[in-house]
């Protein structure tokens, strides 16, 4: 940054022209743009990278029995896509058998003995097993451990076997007897089924299938046209893209900030510590408590804490380490007022953090597409509702009890969970 001439602070000229060029005519970036703006319905229902989903909507296409009304078309022409492009590697048959024999009558099985995908053709004594991976990798030995078993509920030499790693860069697997496919190979045969199938299927099950190749395309296969689209831009405009990225929105700063807001508008409460993943406060009713320690540097046993992560935002009421007698009477009072108290019916006298209330403020989808305004507006309506209803409530039942303690001296010896030399005063 630098200060200009009427005395305000700007960018330089390097970096005011590299994000100029970012914006202005980047054709690569209204291509992107257009396709992120593309509805596609695995996209709005989030199953992109969930490898089972994709495993489920795989089984389907592949099963002949189905009501798509494709027939044993996908799973025909998949696999001989995939034996022709591990011609190489000499597979257990050839494009030709498949292309003479009817598989109509092929089951398909899901997680059998933990196989993502079996297929069984008992006409023709044929058993495909198709390993399917999006993200994670092979472990466990699980590939040779598959083989055996279908090689014991299907043994050679009546049936052959066709094992299959389907991974979206048609990644080498570790057992040889298994042949590589990439997930290009599954959109190519998706895509052409649907096109040539078109005037037979129902137009759902048409376009849900293009759908499907248009996800795996932009979001799976090794060079996706995002992916391309995207390695192009930051190779073009990377001193843009670093900069945005340096002065990027810090959610959780902003977040706090709401927090900090609103405890600070309230008379009644005192903040008592804050970062970035929580706040702490306590209510001034409580002050009379006796301290404990080994906690915050104030002494307070009962805090209120708000818990800030990427994904979700509660508040919970805790009863921190101090002397045992001070907080087993809390403890009591909390159990005897739930709720709004809620007290977890496993707590010992070893926990030095006792949770009594919690609420939660944000969950996941609350994130989910959504600016910063509209996360504080949900953030101060479920504040609202808390100050009005539950505040109340847990507030007397803790200065009920404080009415009755004495102030005992902390033994730092025994980090303030026992008393010593209580003094006589009564708060």
């Amino acid at each position: 940054m630098m200060e200009l001439a009427d005395g305000t602070v700007g960018l330089p000229t390097a970096d005011r022209q590299a994000l100029e060029a970012f914006v202005v005519g980047n054709a690569d970036l209204e291509t992107l743009e257009g396709l992120l703006e593309q509805f596609n319905v695995f996209e709005a229902v989030g199953v992109v990278r969930q490898e089972l989903r994709h495993s489920d909507f795989l089984a389907f296409l592949l099963d002949p029995r189905q009501n798509h009304r494709l027939g044993d078309a996908v799973v025909q022409r998949l696999l001989q896509r995939i034996l022709v492009a591990a011609k190489h590697l000499a597979p257990p048959l050839s494009p030709v058998h498949l292309d003479s024999w009817d598989l109509g009558r092929l089951a398909v099985r899901r997680e059998w003995q933990s196989i993502d995908i079996l297929l069984v053709d008992q006409a023709n004594r044929l058993v495909v097993l198709i390993e399917n991976k999006i993200d994670s990798a092979e472990h466990s030995g699980q590939l040779g451990r598959y083989l055996r078993l279908v090689g014991l509920e299907y043994p050679a030499p009546e049936w052959r076997h066709l094992a299959v790693y389907l991974t979206p860069g048609g990644d080498a697997p570790s057992d040889p007897r298994y042949l590589p496919a990439d997930y290009g190979l599954v959109a190519d045969t998706v895509e052409a089924v649907a096109r040539s199938r078109r005037p037979a299927i129902d137009p759902a099950a048409h376009d849900l299938m293009v759908h499907y190749a248009r996800m795996l395309r932009r979001h799976i296969v090794t060079d996706s046209e995002i992916a391309d689209l995207c390695r192009r831009i930051y190779d073009r405009h990377q001193r843009a893209l670093d900069l945005i990225f340096e002065h990027r929105p810090d959610r959780l700063a902003e977040v706090q900030r709401i927090l900090l807001d609103l405890v600070g508008s309230r008379d009644d409460l005192i903040l008592d510590t804050a970062s970035k993943q929580l706040v702490r406060f306590g209510h001034a009713g409580w002050e009379g408590l006796p301290t404990g320690a080994g906690w915050t540097r104030s002494g307070r046993m009962v805090l209120f804490q708000f818990d800030s992560y990427p994904d979700r935002l509660t508040l919970g009421l805790w009863v921190g380490p101090g002397p045992a007698e001070v907080r087993q009477r809390l403890i009591e009072q909390a159990k005897a007022h739930q709720p709004p108290y809620l007290v977890p019916k496993r707590v010992t006298e070893t926990q030095r953090h006792k949770s009594i209330y919690s609420r939660r403020f944000l969950k996941a989808e609350d994130y989910v597409d959504t600016t910063l305004d509209q996360i504080e507006e949900r953030i101060r309506t479920q504040w609202a509702q808390f100050v009005e209803k539950d505040l109340p409530a847990l507030v007397a039942p803790i200065r009920e009890a404080s009415s009755s303690l004495t102030t005992p001296t902390v033994d730092p010896k025994t980090n303030g969970n026992a008393p010593s030399q209580p003094q006589n005063q009564v708060l």
